[in-house]
């Protein structure tokens, strides 16, 4: 019991009680929650993501994709790269400022969650976790996107420092992570520069990589709708010319096979791009692991009891070289 009053704290913190304006990326996803928590809330869909947060005492509630989903999104609708990119970083910008402007009103959720933990998305709203409301969610969510091609938009994300940086501030708002290390001392702090400037440097060596990874897959993928759209289009064919003569038929037969054993064959291109890339993040997950323990290392030397036994030692020592 106490842990469900815990779990529903953020919710009700935000002021749920005077009621909520929910806005969700999908729809229909929106529509599934309000109907979650109107038995107990007064709660108000917003059809559009406002620009500024709306005025009232109530709790704002944003079920937003993460960028790499919003980027698949848009890749998905048929957009350009460049305008795919603008439209996730635009969205997922407006979103954190929205949280900026008021924490303590504002509750964060990723919609990812309804499909993949909706008990999770129940209980951060102070919800029981019925099957039925469950399965509402996540039939609301739909199916996630294509694994290869939410591959390829992580990747894009981890290519380019600003979107890497908005990707990881999104991540931070939604979950309740600890907070972080303090700075090491300066001393410390050399030595874990010397020790991780090999790994740094291999890390940049994967971040090129992965770029370039990226730009072969993103023509890959490009050829890939290509090929879907030339077989829709002999799969017309097809069916208008199927009353004519067998010779036809076999003509138009053989030039389907044709387009679908190119596909296949970007396909599992496409494939094997995505497990080299999952690789890669293998390796920077890593890498990052390690200079987490070096940072570990340096908080563990700061909280011992010789390091604050020495402090005055060093500030003496410090003293006497500015009087050098």
């Amino acid at each position: 019991m106490a842990g469900d009053r815990a779990e529903a704290a953020p919710l009700a913190a935000a002021g749920a009680s005077r009621g909520i304006l929910l806005w969700a990326a999908q729809a229909p996803l929106g529509a599934a929650l309000q109907a979650v928590l109107q038995g107990q809330y007064s709660v108000t869909l917003l059809e559009a993501l406002p620009a500024a947060l709306p005025e009232g005492a109530g709790a704002v509630v944003l079920l937003a994709r993460s960028p790499a989903e919003a980027l698949c999104a848009g890749l998905q609708d048929r957009l350009g790269s460049a305008a795919a990119l603008g439209a996730a970083e635009q969205e997922i910008e407006t979103v954190l400022a929205l949280q900026m402007q008021n924490r303590q009103r504002v509750l964060l959720l990723d919609g990812a969650a309804a499909r993949q933990a909706p008990k999770a998305l129940l209980a951060c709203c102070g919800q029981a976790a019925e099957d039925t409301a469950q399965r509402s969610l996540q039939e609301a969510a739909g199916a996630g996107p294509d694994p290869v091609l939410l591959a390829l938009a992580a990747a894009r994300l981890q290519a380019d420092p600003g979107l890497r940086r908005l990707a990881g501030q999104f991540a931070a708002s939604v979950q309740t992570g600890q907070a972080g290390q303090a700075a090491a001392d300066p001393d410390a702090a050399l030595k874990i520069f010397l020790a991780g400037q090999d790994a740094a440097e291999e890390r940049a060596l994967l971040q090129a990589q992965q770029c370039s990874m990226y730009e072969q897959m993103e023509a890959l993928y490009r050829e890939k709708l290509q090929l879907e759209q030339q077989l829709e289009q002999a799969g017309g064919r097809f069916t208008s010319l199927q009353a004519q003569s067998g010779a036809a038929q076999a003509q138009l037969q053989a030039e389907a096979e044709v387009l679908k054993a190119r596909l296949r064959v970007k396909a599992e291109v496409l494939e094997a791009a995505g497990h080299r890339i999952a690789g890669l993040e293998q390796v920077a997950a890593a890498q990052a692991q390690t200079a987490a323990g070096l940072k570990a290392q340096v908080q563990t030397l700061r909280n011992s009891r010789s390091f604050r036994l020495m402090a005055p030692l060093r500030s003496a020592r410090h003293a006497l070289r500015g009087t050098r």
